[in-house]
């Protein structure tokens, strides 16, 4: 197992049973060796491979070799909290037995999304310090982690994001406007830092006026949150929302008891949805994201859904909604949410913010 113990469990068929059901014992751990177990991948220029740590199943080696003296080097490297290393597959995977675990991005960051870095795919800024991906991924802003290759999911540029770190105040970024009805900011309940607590009774909501009439103008859309739903709250309520009272709106998430769900629509009315199991009661990432031909929709960094649509999105005049919707109703969400973003090519995006 990962904490390297053993374990068996017995069944005591007659009594009297002596000694416990389940035992363990510490198993033998065996360093790395980089010059003996280093796989090795021929290259132009080197010699090169990946292996777990047989000490610690969140750590793995990226072995080089070095040409000039004929030597291996094993290089450690982490998964984030939330992980461990799987050598099938050559990078970390999301631990199963650790439950709820929220950590995002892949190897850094709790509840934010860093910046990538211009001059290196694979490695982002997060506050002052240049992380590396895991080797063979890059950094993708619109999903905020480390990947390897997600069709239809198209590097796009920050439009606006709602901000939860002034001492006071929630604003948005970029200096765009913001209203805020009755969302109180927060650091009890959050992944960490401050966070945003909407009531539903309160009819808290944030909204953004700049989406008004804007979002079938942009090829490429995507939104991103974390969200966290009270529990014993009733029926749907809204993540995100831009429609009007009689007009389907262009982009659509919301949360249920058990669900995420949502759609896109383009201009022609066409709609593309999903739904995804999603607890209530714990912290849960929503990323619905549009590439101008194909919708994709994740949930907890896992693709539930991508499906085609075309077109641009649907014109529509009402304001982009957080936790709420322009007409009122039985919309409200309850619970908490962090780290709101949205993203869009960045051809568009430069002229709006200008």
């Amino acid at each position: 197992m990962c904490d390297l113990k053993r374990y068996r469990s017995r069944v005591c068929e007659s009594e009297p049973c002596v000694g416990d059901y389940v035992e363990s014992e510490d198993c033998a751990c065996v360093p790395l060796n980089a010059a003996v177990d280093c796989p090795m991948v021929s290259g132009a220029d080197s010699v090169y491979g990946l292996l777990g740590d047989p000490c610690n199943c969140q750590n793995y080696y990226q072995c080089e070799y070095n040409t000039t003296t004929e030597q291996f080097i094993a290089i450690q490297r982490s998964c984030n909290p939330c992980e461990i290393w799987d050598q099938e597959v050559l990078t970390c995977v999301r631990d199963e037995s650790k439950g709820d675990c929220t950590f995002f991005p892949t190897t850094q960051g709790i509840g934010e999304c860093p910046l990538g870095e211009a001059d290196n795919p694979a490695q982002f800024i997060l506050g002052n310090e240049t992380m590396d991906c895991a080797p063979g991924t890059t950094f993708n802003l619109t999903l905020c982690t480390c990947i390897r290759i997600v069709p239809y999911v198209t590097e796009m540029v920050e439009i606006a994001s709602v901000m939860f770190e002034d001492e006071n105040t929630i604003t948005a970024s970029k200096g765009l406007w913001l209203f805020n009805q009755n969302v109180e900011l927060t650091s009890d309940g959050c992944m960490s830092g401050k966070c945003g607590f909407f009531n539903s009774t309160a009819e808290s909501k944030l909204e953004l006026a700049y989406f008004s009439n804007a979002l079938d103008r942009f090829e490429q859309f995507s939104v991103r949150l974390f969200f966290k739903r009270s529990a014993g709250v009733s029926g749907e309520r809204s993540l995100v929302d831009n429609s009007e009272c009689t007009i389907d709106g262009s982009v659509v998430g919301k949360s249920s008891a058990s669900d995420a769900l949502g759609y896109f629509a383009n201009e022609n009315g066409t709609k593309v949805d999903f739904t995804a199991p999603a607890a209530e009661d714990t912290w849960n990432q929503l990323v619905m994201t549009y590439d101008g031909e194909v919708a994709s929709f994740y949930l907890n960094k896992d693709l539930v859904s991508q499906q085609a649509l075309g077109g641009r999105l649907n014109r529509v005049k009402a304001s982009m909604v957080f936790g709420g919707c322009t007409c009122g109703g039985d919309c409200y969400f309850d619970g908490y949410l962090d780290s709101v973003c949205s993203l869009g090519d960045s051809a568009l995006v430069v002229v709006y913010v200008h």
